[in-house]
């Protein structure tokens, strides 16, 4: 985390976020037309994830061979191939969950709903494209800066993330008045049902081992919505330490989320009144 090439790419990111904003906010655009080209540019992005993310590989069967030590479990190649994406790239991160919204927010048009998926973009884009620009969890695969920029799944990873802040910075300016204290609830608890989703998502994707049908470990595990992994790689070997991280984790969400809607409603007072010193004295 926060190697060279991370550091500019948070750069590059933040460059991107401040003048997209800028632009739109110069040319006036209206939320539908910033919706309707992030959700294009989005479903671009998730494309080139797939096929940088997607494997070639072989079909193989069980077989049983003898071993050194009696009969060992092997796996044969039948010749055929497949496809194949990790479930960890499956777009169920919160993030990922943002095409949903745009798509729910376009197609609603002028409807409760419509404001109410708005509403759940402002906090959830900023937050979570912010936490995904400085945490990108696939900084752990490159190495070098040359490296950062020769991959396209970099270049879609940041510029997707760079997006979405932008476009939720874009919802919550175009916003006239602050937000109720209904939208804001109906926001975190739409928030706290996603995330608890996650916990059996997380589960069902993992991959255990068992003996003599009890689970002792995992070859493969998931972790959307950092619901079972921090994301600070603290290691955690014990429940009651996994409940006080998903405590603790529930608290900061909570206030970073009241937090800026707090600051969206100071925000609003001060706009107006800039607007009405830039009007022309009668």
């Amino acid at each position: 985390m926060f190697s060279a090439g991370h550091l500019i790419w948070i750069g590059i990111s933040a460059a991107l976020i401040v003048g997209g904003f800028a632009a739109c906010v110069k040319k006036k655009a209206s939320v539908d037309q910033v919706l309707k080209v992030c959700f294009v540019l989005g479903i671009c992005s998730e494309v080139v994830k797939v096929f940088s993310v997607a494997n070639i590989l072989p079909m193989v069967e069980p077989v049983i061979a003898p071993g050194a030590q009696g009969l060992v479990l092997e796996y044969s190649a039948t010749g055929q191939y497949s496809p194949y994406i990790e479930m960890a790239h499956l777009p169920l991160e919160l993030c990922s969950l943002q095409l949903v919204f745009m798509a729910s927010a376009i197609w609603l048009k002028d409807s409760k709903w419509k404001d109410r998926f708005l509403t759940l973009m402002f906090p959830t884009g900023i937050i979570g494209g912010s936490m995904g620009i400085l945490m990108a969890s696939i900084t752990s695969e490159y190495t070098t800066v040359r490296s950062y920029f020769a991959s396209p799944r970099v270049w879609q990873f940041f510029l997707f993330h760079a997006m979405v802040v932008m476009l939720a910075l874009y919802i919550g300016y175009t916003r006239k008045e602050g937000y109720s204290r209904q939208e804001i609830r109906s926001s975190i608890l739409a928030i706290i049902s996603m995330d608890a989703i996650s916990f059996y998502i997380n589960s069902v994707f993992s991959q255990p081992v068992y003996i003599d049908g009890t689970p002792v470990g995992l070859v493969y595990r998931v972790n959307f919505f950092s619901s079972y992994v921090n994301p600070l790689g603290l290691i955690l070997t014990e429940k009651w330490q996994w409940i006080a991280y998903l405590m603790i984790r529930g608290v900061l969400a909570v206030s970073l989320l009241l937090l800026l809607f707090m600051v969206h409603r100071m925000m609003n007072p001060m706009r107006a009144a800039a607007k009405q010193d830039e009007q022309p004295a009668e």
